[in-house]
């Protein structure tokens, strides 16, 4: 008896460290129900070490940067390898490899196309720039068969702004890019990591840490994040924090900003971590003060650590947080703001372990991996039935 054939399903990102973050347990799921799997990313010697053996990686020579020759080509090999392998599905995220991958699909068939969105690139954008990023999204939408937002506002609000309408959307689940490994996110097992890696950065035990783990770009919340943190450090001598992420090429940081990262004698730059684990094990706040995200895993995996968290009142990061429950939201593009919400944690110990009980018991109660994957192979399944 002959064996049916797999169903086909690749998945495209611009960088290879997006696939890393953000897909996480996808493929072994989706090749535990019987898929034949695909990756399609920028050339990086790290893919073998997180794709699993059975998926086959796909190089393309991304870049976040605007190159519109090198685009086009970019875009006719997509064309190529998808009429390569015949594809059933084909999920793109990221802003370039959506919108070269949602025209390619098209161009040639691909029969389900979904377009995982993870964040509106054109936010805190302007003029000319943010007329053209969302002149792409609509374009990106339009081509894709089925949009999954991860957060439920970014559903409503991508339909107010016109880039789509409502029936293409879904979620899975209840949000996110990937939703939580809640046994290997538990606090007790990382707290001696955790403490380890102060006494290591020589920070004392009596020391409140605060964690910024994000790229280092304007639109993060970096440049606010310093004015804040140099204030708290002049009022605050056991205030400590901890930078982990990496500078990129555009929307680079001032050289003031840089400066007190690198230069400031109680702010740790840490750079590019493997895993951080250790480093959420070490704080006592987590700080994200963003201009425009998507659903921001690094929140949920704070509070799945044990941690109270400070973010922006924007949609997607307040879908993360319970306001007053377990963390506070502060305006965007205002250090003042950020100041006094950090200042109000750091001043209540007592709040801090609270807000920190009450976001590990919703993390595990509403984001488990286990639950977030079986959603998104039904969900894929069901297209394919229908």
């Amino acid at each position: 008896m002959m064996e049916s054939p797999k169903f086909k399903l690749v998945a495209i990102t611009t960088v290879a460290v997006s696939m890393k973050a953000f897909y996480e347990g996808q493929f072994e799921a989706f090749n535990r129900a019987g898929f034949e799997t695909f990756a399609i990313c920028a050339e990086d010697s790290e893919v073998s070490n997180f794709l699993p053996p059975e998926t086959k990686f796909i190089p393309v020579n991304f870049t976040r940067l605007v190159t519109p020759l090198k685009d086009i080509k970019l875009l006719w090999q997509l064309v190529g390898i998808f009429r390569k392998y015949n594809f059933d599905i084909v999920q793109y995220s990221t802003p370039k490899a959506a919108l070269l991958g949602a025209i390619a699909s098209f161009y040639t068939r691909v029969p389900i196309r979904i377009y995982l969105l993870w964040g509106l690139y054109y936010e805190g954008q302007h003029g000319v720039k943010r007329a053209i990023l969302k002149f792409f999204e609509k374009v990106i939408c339009f081509f894709s068969t089925r949009i999954l937002p991860d957060s439920r506002e970014m559903i409503s609000y991508i339909q107010q702004q016109g880039v789509t309408k409502g029936a293409k959307c879904g979620m899975i689940y209840n949000g996110s890019a990937c939703a939580i490994d809640t046994e290997e996110f538990e606090p007790v097992k990382w707290s001696q990591s955790g403490e380890q890696l102060k006494s290591k950065l020589g920070i004392p035990k009596d020391g409140i840490v605060i964690g910024l783990f994000c790229r280092l770009t304007g639109d993060k919340g970096v440049n606010e994040m310093m004015t804040a943190f140099q204030r708290i450090s002049q009022e605050r001598p056991n205030v400590y924090l901890l930078v982990v992420g990496r500078e990129e090429q555009k929307d680079r940081l001032p050289s003031g900003t840089m400066d007190v990262i690198n230069n400031h004698h109680r702010v740790f730059r840490l750079g590019w971590q493997e895993t951080l684990l250790p480093c959420y094990a070490a704080l006592d706040i987590f700080c994200l003060p963003s201009y425009r995200e998507g659903f921001p895993q690094s929140l949920i995996e704070a509070q799945a650590m044990g941690v109270a968290v400070v973010t922006t009142n924007i949609v997607g990061a307040r879908e993360t947080i319970v306001n007053n429950q377990t963390g506070l939201l502060v305006e965007p593009k205002n250090s003042q703001t950020l100041y006094a919400a950090l200042k109000k944690l750091l001043d209540n110990s007592q709040l801090r372990k609270e807000f920190a009980k009450n976001g590990r018991e919703r993390v595990v109660k509403m984001f488990g991996r286990k639950e977030f994957l079986q959603a998104m192979v039904t969900h894929h399944l069901n297209l394919l039935k229908n």
